[in-house]
């Protein structure tokens, strides 16, 4: 059999179309046109109307939380939540999120102060937060980084110590559990993207769930100006509502959300099986006690072991036509707005930084084939295999 020729290296790409990150999950339209014709004849667009509180209470449900209030989007629940906390200071976090996350945190008028992360989970680690909390700290906003749990029963020793504000960014955190529990149920708060790249969505949305029937109140009204009734403005709130349509997608999407879980589950599993060994590959730790929901398969690339950095076999996929995603470099922490901070240089956040350029997120969603992983897989080993002449090729 003739070896293949790299596409990187002038052959052929394993696809002929691009294969993607991810891709939405959608529902048939048998099953979402009923919901939006029913929001059509109503004429209630938005304002908190029927499919709006029907997709609440699904989700309040199905999160297994005791409240949940939908927003227009992640980032204006973050910085909903943030202001329902009603607090002063500083804000320790994560630079290895999306910028939405510290940003909300500056938007909101408090100092976000960047944490070090654990180099095998990529969460915030705890036991460096501890080190940073001062006069000034009023809250702690950790990532479920991939949707993987963070240590959540040392972050609540650690806040329930100091008096600290506890909201959790489960952005990627959909139907996940720790220890037993929802992941939406530990901290104060939790704010989960219903963003289309999302693995439960609405196209745009986002929703913050809490125990606790206070900021629920707070919640409910920060997203909608603060308007109390027809004469009664209370606060400084803003426009953050979802729409009834955006709502009744979600709704549909409720429902296969559990079976894109399993077929998730499935390919991430293929991948684990063909890429077990490979020398200078490693996965993200898996927090102990969790039931995961598989929305990301993440690699790191260790140069040394692999023969190739993380950048050269992402130029190498690309060539494939396989698209992944180096998520996330840069760190929010190197962002012109932040950098100069002193809880911003680089060497306070030595893990965050090595993890940074090793990690690369591979496709995965429900429609990917198992061949689809298998060709993705044997690329890989390919481009391991090509590395003496790959690390004499210009990056693309």
């Amino acid at each position: 059999m003739t070896e293949r020729r790299l596409a990187v290296l002038g052959g052929a790409p394993r696809f002929a179309d691009p294969v993607y990150v991810t891709r939405p999950r959608l529902p048939d339209e048998e099953a979402v046109l009923p919901l939006l014709a029913n929001v059509l004849r109503s004429r209630w667009l938005t304002n908190d109307g029927e499919m709006v509180r029907r997709l609440e209470e699904l989700l309040r449900l199905r999160l297994g939380v005791g409240f949940c209030a939908s927003f227009c989007n992640a980032t204006v629940a973050l910085l909903a939540a943030l202001r329902a906390l009603e607090i002063e200071g500083e804000v320790i976090t994560t630079p290895f999120t999306f910028p939405a996350t510290v940003h909300a945190i500056e938007w909101a008028g408090l100092e976000p102060v960047f944490c070090d992360i654990d180099p095998h989970t990529w969460n915030l680690d705890a036991r460096a937060a501890a080190e940073l909390v001062g006069a000034r700290t009023a809250a702690l906003l950790p990532v479920h980084v991939y949707g993987n749990p963070c240590d959540v029963h040392a972050l609540r020793t650690l806040a329930e110590r100091h008096g600290l504000a506890l909201l959790y960014d489960a952005a990627h955190a959909f139907g996940v559990r720790a220890h037993g529990a929802p992941i939406g149920s530990w901290g104060d708060l939790s704010v989960f993207s219903f963003h289309a790249t999302k693995l439960f969505h609405t196209a745009e949305g986002g929703a913050v769930t809490t125990a606790s029937d206070v900021l629920h109140q707070r919640l409910r009204s920060l997203r909608n100006f603060g308007i109390v009734d027809e004469e009664t403005v209370r606060g400084v709130g803003i426009n953050g509502k979802m729409s009834e349509l955006h709502a009744a997608l979600g709704v549909a999407v409720l429902e296969i959300v559990d079976d894109e879980i399993r077929r998730r589950g499935e390919r991430a599993a293929h991948y684990r099986e063909r890429l077990a060994g490979v020398e200078g590959l490693t996965l993200q730790a898996l927090a102990p006690d969790t039931t995961p929901n598989h929305s990301y398969f993440v690699i790191a690339v260790d140069p040394d072991g692999f023969g190739l950095d993380r950048d050269r076999l992402h130029a190498a996929l690309r060539a494939e036509n396989i698209v992944s995603r180096k998520y996330f470099q840069p760190l929010c922490s190197e962002n012109e707005a932040y950098r100069e901070r002193p809880s911003a240089a680089p060497a306070r956040l030595p893990n965050a930084h090595r993890v940074a350029a090793r990690v690369l997120c591979l496709p995965l969603h429900g429609e990917l084939t198992l061949d689809d992983v298998d060709a993705i897989a044997d690329a890989i080993l390919e481009i391991r295999a090509a590395a003496p002449a790959l690390r004499r090729h210009p990056l693309a």
